[in-house]
């Protein structure tokens, strides 16, 4: 998503080359985010208790539709989530924003990276598939916040969310609960309807739906109160020492890293 829409600072004054190296952490930020998330989503998926609700629905229609790869539906259910935003958003979505689709690109890659990496791991017992299942909430909310707090590029995934948040403010954790859950509903009803059975979605698909949009909410609060205290630190220091310019720039992160109605 494009910085207006997460609360991103206006330009500021600071010379050239700083803005460029601010600009490439925030890239930095976003990019290790997408890469944390897709490890979260392995971990769910190796729990074997159900498909993460984003990829629920194309996991269904790969089933009615088996001539076509499942990586190829995951690229139209991404585009189709894109289009969601053009009409959530209107005039509202920039072109810069189709940069989610390389960024797709990208998360899928390092899905199949991690999928390699975690294959000698295996799910014991019942209780341990839920160990993989907690442990890759936690991962994937870190992921997600990480992209959110970049004010950058946002899967598209949480590019629709933060397009309802947006539009509504409503906190962004309280809206990717219903995404999910609309996403794990959607694909129980096609799976019914195409296959005449329940196809991916479990336990684990609805838990995940209904608690990683909390942790994310946690996590966010979180950085709000470090950020806060960090600005106060600025600020003190700057009434002892007379310095202002390392307060404004403080500032100016803050305002960049998901300020708005993300931490509301």
């Amino acid at each position: 998503m494009g910085r207006e829409r997460s609360g991103a600072a206006q330009p500021s004054s600071r010379p050239a080359p700083r803005a460029a190296l601010f600009m490439a952490g925030r890239v930095a930020l976003m990019l290790a985010g997408i890469a944390v998330m897709a490890l979260g989503i392995d971990l769910v998926v190796k729990g074997n208790l159900g498909n993460s609700p984003i990829s629920a629905c194309p996991y269904v229609v790969s089933h009615v539709l088996p001539d076509i790869s499942f990586g190829t539906l995951m690229l139209v259910w991404q585009c189709l989530l894109v289009v969601t935003q053009i009409v959530i958003l209107r005039r509202d979505f920039h072109p810069i924003d189709l940069l989610q689709l390389p960024v797709s690109v990208f998360f899928g890659l390092c899905i199949d990276v991690f999928v390699v990496l975690l294959a000698p791991l295996s799910v014991s017992s019942y209780l341990s598939a839920w160990l993989y299942l907690a442990v890759g909430i936690l991962v994937l909310a870190a992921g997600i916040v990480m992209t959110v707090v970049s004010g950058t590029v946002m899967n598209c995934g949480e590019a629709v969310v933060q397009a309802v948040v947006a539009k509504t403010g409503i906190r962004f954790g309280t809206v990717k609960v219903s995404f999910d859950l609309t996403c794990a509903i959607v694909a129980t009803v096609l799976g019914l309807a195409f296959l005449g059975y329940v196809e991916g979605v479990r336990e684990g698909t609805v838990v995940c739906a209904m608690f990683t949009g909390m942790v994310v909410n946690l996590y966010m609060a979180g950085y709000g109160k470090l950020r806060a205290a960090r600005a106060a630190r600025c600020e003190r220091r700057a009434v002892v020492g007379g310095a202002s310019a390392p307060c404004e720039d403080a500032r100016e992160a803050a305002g960049a890293w998901g300020d708005g109605a993300v931490l509301d």
